[in-house]
């Protein structure tokens, strides 16, 4: 494995001058091919032959939305064609031999310690001593076995490098680093120009004639709605995010933006004095441009001044101009590519990985959050690794959306489905504190096919409070027996009274439907809240577990009074009764159903709760299971209402 991992390491570095794989083309410089320009600027490193696609950038075309354009081309293509083209200059190729150079330096000691990452052997148990690993190491070795996308995971690194880079030619008004918490993503288009592009840190916001401009802008959460305020002048820009994935806005407003105006870095203004061209290459003045002719850019999109300008390096500048936009009423459907999917799909194509699903546009969540507990969630565009302690962790998809005067994010476990609320204070509260069984991994090699194989490492925290942190815990949660899972109402105390997944109590299953409607685009009122089913009344469960309910009190009431309050000891207690007399339990699905696994046939009592139209919902009527499959519809009319 070290052989295969340590040849796709040096292949990425390869100096564009040396030729690493006998191609005809050097990386990173200009060719000049029947009158255009072309650069090619990555080439799949996994594939060598003729068929492999390049990413070839066209400094001569039309700028789209404000960036270069691009096409794929096939290696094969380019050794045919670029022999045929002006060469680049001697100083052009000891420029990007250069630059490529540095990336070595910077990166090597990087990709050595991912070496010794997936070269590590098999973690011992918990029990026994484990090899030391580098945090870089542990790092690595994490994310591939939670099942993101490899590329993905050695990317992780390089991401903030092309996102300096892109944006470093672009204006910006000084943004601010993303802290743990809601972000946005994806590309929002309307009339008028309107594009809204989301990116790390900050927004992307041009319409009509502007150029893109970065800003940074907050999510607030109010009446079940999702509020994006852009810092734009004159006025704040805010937008709706509607539950059908459409943003709008008020109109028509004027924006401060800006438009490229000069280039500025030690360019000859001798020639290209006004840095325009007509379609023979001449230098036009500004009127002359005014009327046709395109601006005169280098290989990294900066304004070329001057005969010698497009082997000097420069940047173009940028002059405010206002526009008059009309009302936002922007769609993702139809946008063309964002500048942080170019970024990442740029990154995987040059390790030669699969690009993987799109990020979904909306809401998305960033950050690292960890509990006292070893439990933690690392938020990713795509997916959120679920981790207990240092090594255990997967990956599953997730979605957030608003409720109330809040954000929910909901995590799509397969078999323990995971709902958490934002909190004001800006930590995530699952609602319980049982043990949630991660079911993690661990990298062992791999096969014939270059694919990872893995080996079990279950690992069983306790739910609680996360909050942000810089770092994976480095220690908590206790080793489980592979194929096993806790539920999620279940404590430690009362699993062996609970019906699994894994080891049923019975024959006699029960599934639930939610009747309940919800606003389309968004979810169920019952999604991911939990269903359990007593094996007595509730307020005989908890007066089993010795807890007293006043006199003339809802039962209901009573307890949300006690644990409203937080994790008190009287609440501890109430916890303890329900779980002892839990029969099953399982969580509910975006659509509000959901399967308890089996139980002996019999008399059983709901326990659900929800709120809805402004109402707290409670269903704890008897059901009779028989053997088999058995049903139960959930709606307003056979629920209990709590004043």
């Amino acid at each position: 494995m070290r052989l295969r991992f340590y040849i796709f390491a040096v292949a990425l570095f390869c100096l564009p001058a040396a030729n690493c794989f006998a191609d005809a083309f050097q990386l990173n410089v200009t060719y000049v091919c029947n009158g255009e320009r072309l650069v090619v600027e990555s080439c799949n490193i996994r594939d060598l032959s003729d068929n492999a696609t390049c990413m070839v950038q066209h400094p001569d075309r039309p700028l789209h939305n404000g960036f270069p354009a691009y096409t794929n081309e096939t290696r094969g293509t380019l050794n045919k064609l670029t022999p045929t083209c002006k060469q680049p200059s001697t100083d052009q190729v000891a420029r990007a031999q250069a630059f490529a150079k540095k990336q070595q330096d910077t990166q090597e000691s990087i990709n050595q310690k991912n070496i010794a990452a997936m070269d590590a052997p098999t973690p011992a148990p918990y029990s026994q001593p484990q090899k030391q690993k580098s945090p870089e190491e542990r790092e690595m070795a994490r994310c591939i076995s939670s099942g993101r996308l490899p590329a993905s995971c050695t990317g992780n690194t390089l991401l903030g490098a092309f996102s300096q880079m892109i944006t470093s030619v672009l204006p910006s008004t000084g943004t601010k680093a993303p802290s743990a918490g809601p972000v946005m993503a994806g590309v929002f288009q309307g009339a008028g120009n309107w594009r809204i592009d989301f990116i790390d840190g900050g927004v992307m916001v041009n319409c009509s004639f502007l150029s893109p401009d970065q800003h940074y802008y907050t999510l607030k959460f109010e009446n079940n709605q999702t509020i994006v305020s852009i810092d734009t002048t004159p006025h704040q820009l805010n937008l709706i995010l509607r539950p059908d994935g459409t943003m709008v806005g008020p109109g028509p407003l004027q924006i401060n933006g800006v438009v490229a105006a000069g280039y500025s870095g030690g360019a000859d203004p001798t020639s290209y004095s006004h840095g325009y061209k007509d379609q023979n290459g001449l230098a036009m003045s500004d009127g002359q441009a005014a009327t046709g002719g395109s601006p005169v850019y280098d290989s990294l999109g900066n304004r070329v001044y001057g005969a010698s300008a497009a082997s000097t390096t420069g940047h173009t500048t940028f002059a405010p101009r206002t526009a008059t936009c009309p009302a936002l009423n922007l769609s993702t459907k139809g946008a063309s590519v964002g500048l942080q999917t170019m970024q990442t799909d740029l990154l995987k194509t040059m390790f030669g990985g699969d690009k993987g699903a799109p990020t979904p546009p909306g809401i998305r969540m960033h950050g690292i959050y960890a509990a006292s507990t070893g439990f933690s969630l690392e938020f990713f565009p795509e997916s959120v690794i679920l981790g207990c302690g240092p090594d255990a962790a997967r990956a599953y998809p997730y979605v957030v959306v608003a409720s109330g005067n809040r954000a929910v994010i909901q995590i799509n476990a397969p078999d323990h489905p995971l709902t958490l609320a934002f909190r004001p204070d800006g930590s995530l509260d699952p609602g319980a504190s049982t043990p949630y069984q991660v079911h993690g991994r661990v990298v062992t090699g791999q096969n014939d096919n270059d694919d990872f194989t893995f080996a079990a490492n279950e690992q069983s925290c306790n739910l609680a409070v996360l909050t942000p942190s810089q770092t994976i815990p480095s220690g908590g949660g206790s080793a489980s027996p592979a194929g096993t899972t806790l539920a999620s109402g279940a404590s430690s105390t009362s699993a062996t009274n609970l019906s699994t997944t894994a080891a049923p109590l019975g024959n006699a299953t029960l599934s639930i439907v939610s009747a309940l409607r919800a606003p389309a685009g968004t979810a169920n009122p019952l999604a991911g809240h939990p269903f359990v089913i007593l094996r007595d009344s509730y307020v005989n469960a908890l007066q089993k577990g010795g807890v007293s309910v006043p006199a003339g009190m809802s039962p209901y009431k009573y307890v949300g009074s006690v644990c409203g309050a937080g994790r008190t000891p009287d609440c501890q207690k109430i916890l303890n009764a329900i779980n002892t007399d839990a029969a099953s339990a399982a969580r509910a699905d975006m659509n509000g159903s959901g399967t308890l696994p089996g139980v002996p046939a019999g008399t059983y009592y709901l326990m659900i709760s929800t709120r809805y139209n402004n109402q707290s919902l409670v269903w704890g009527q008897a059901v009779q299971l028989r053997p088999g499959t058995n049903s139960f519809t959930l709606d307003q009319t056979n629920a209990t209402p709590i004043n």
